[in-house]
């Protein structure tokens, strides 16, 4: 295969399968990719797929997420085979790839292949965000939660990390490579919903005013969490998910409209409570390699504030991403884990001066997040208080600082992905305007700077991108290397604020970076 070889899956990986809405991405070739093709030839590795691992009822949720159950999608088999064909030929034919191969999948829409513990709904040719099942009386293949929150990072596919390779676009709009627009599907239910109060969950046939609301604004993108930092938050976002012991709540992001909604909401939540059962209990991946004793204790003692940089005005990170103690029966520094966590800060918002867009959005959600919460008038009337939601938004600017477990793992940062490396988070200084993450190769990671390998443009470059991706289909070779490209002057991608890092030396924030690698990993 020209190109790219073969990029195999590890032992423990079959099929393909596609998760959300393919969302468009690429980066300048000649720029990036030159040096990485090769990697592809690696087999990936998997990691929180495990059932043994698990408990009985967490072992359920990765059931039930790969068995397709929390989507209430479907599509004929051979209709999903032959349109992502269709939609593959031409970018293929371009790079020289396979159609339907694990490369172009992963280069064109960010998909990965399903691991083999996946115990239901395989089938060759779909990825680890689609599903096989049976629906009234035919196979069709739904999509799962894994499409956008199993990520690949350094080559090992992980459970529970976002997926920030994952391509959304639409031939109507490029968007950037693992901008994530996931969360403002619970708002677009909310907007349809008729009559909560006297129907429940029943959508209107008329559009609504705040569906017209809706598409009125511009929607920006939003990084997703870690669901490894669930089991340490009460509340898992600020908007209508409530905290991971929430189906309830959960249940409202999943749910597609369609005719049964009242009558199925009870085995819905149910099903939704086994999946966060799953998502409470996986792991961060554990940083790669030994670490440095002496550095992770001197950035143990900045980040805390035991002791105090040479520069002044640093505030100490624990102030707003908690406290981190070693446990006694994990004393060795160079080995990453076996730290007890404190953190008590999911319901507080602070303004640290990041792009402010998203917040402002969410605020101006609020009438729809008052229609939803007339559901539980209806569903009290019902008899089933349980199964009501509540949808909030926030009252002020500002996001929820979170716990810092497996920071190695989750790039980008900031709540809009802007910023490729954690380096760059302490140093804003470090922080490209304009950078490109290799869309090619799934082990494209650079753990010293801890975080995306990336290039940095000039406005002329992609100034350049941008005309040639001009008019072309959303899934030829010119708009995914566009869409691969992050501009932090784009609506909602800033990458301004939290600066707090600037007033540490460079040995001061290298021992810092050292002991936030070492937060990952089990027994954390």
């Amino acid at each position: 295969m020209a190109g790219c070889g073969s990029f195999r899956e590890s032992r423990g990986a079959e099929g393909n399968r596609f998760g959300r809405v393919a969302i468009r991405t690429a980066l300048v070739a000649v720029l990036l990719l030159s040096s990485t093709v090769a990697a592809a030839l690696e087999p990936l590795r998997y990691y929180g797929f495990d059932e043994a691992a698990y408990s009985p009822m967490a072992r359920d949720g990765m059931h039930e997420i790969f068995a397709g159950h929390l989507f209430e999608i479907g599509i004929p088999i051979a209709g999903a085979r032959m349109m992502m064909a269709a939609q593959a030929n031409g970018f293929c034919k371009e790079q020289g790839l396979t159609v339907g191969s694990p490369e172009a999948m992963f280069y064109g829409f960010g998909r990965l292949p399903s691991p083999e513990t996946r115990a239901v709904g395989a089938d060759a040719g779909f990825g680890i965000g689609e599903s096989i099942l049976e629906r009234d009386g035919k196979q069709v293949m739904s999509i799962n939660c894994f499409g956008c929150h199993s990520g690949v990072v350094n080559g090992t596919v992980v459970a529970g990390l976002g997926n920030n390779h994952i391509n959304q676009s639409n031939p109507n709009r490029i968007t950037t490579r693992g901008d994530n627009y996931g969360p403002y599907e619970v708002w677009r239910l909310g907007a349809r919903l008729a009559d909560p109060e006297k129907l429940g969950m029943v959508v209107s046939k008329e559009r609504t005013e705040l569906q017209a609301m809706i598409q009125s604004l511009a929607l920006p993108p939003v990084d997703p969490m870690p669901w490894w930092n669930m089991k340490y938050k009460k509340l898992n976002y600020w908007y209508g998910d409530g905290g991971s012991h929430s189906p309830e709540n959960f249940s409202i992001n999943f749910t597609v409209p369609h005719a049964k909604m009242n009558e199925n909401r009870a085995q819905h939540v149910e099903t939704v409570a086994k999946a966060l059962a799953f998502a409470r209990e996986t792991q961060s991946p554990v940083f790669p390699g030994s670490l440095n004793a002496e550095l992770v204790a001197k950035g143990a003692d900045l980040f805390h504030g035991r002791t105090k940089p040479a520069a002044s005005g640093f505030t100490a990170c624990k102030t707003c991403h908690g406290t981190y103690t070693k446990k006694e029966s994990a004393t060795d520094l160079t080995q990453p884990g076996g730290w007890a966590v404190e953190y008590d800060f999911s319901d507080t918002l602070r303004n640290v001066r990041t792009d402010e867009a998203y917040n402002s959005t969410l605020q101006k959600l609020r009438p729809v997040a008052d229609n939803i919460n007339k559901l539980a008038a209806y569903f009290e009337a019902q008899g089933t208080p349980e199964l009501k939601p509540h949808a909030t938004v926030p009252d002020k600017p500002g996001y929820v600082a979170p716990p810092l477990v497996g920071i190695w793992a989750s790039a980008p940062y900031f709540h809009n992905g802007s910023v490729p490396t954690v380096e760059a988070v302490l140093n804003s200084a470090e922080r490209p305007e304009i950078w490109a993450r290799d869309a090619h190769n799934p082990h494209a990671y650079d753990l010293t700077k801890v975080g995306m390998a990336y290039k940095s443009l000039s406005r002329d470059e992609f100034v350049a991108s941008a005309a040639a991706a001009e008019g072309k289909p959303f899934l030829s070779k010119a708009a995914i290397d566009h869409g691969a490209i992050y501009d932090t002057t784009a609506y909602g991608h800033g990458n301004s604020g939290h600066t707090f890092g600037d007033k540490l030396a460079d040995d001061e924030r290298a021992a810092v970076v050292e002991f936030l690698k070492s937060l990952s990993g089990p027994d954390m």
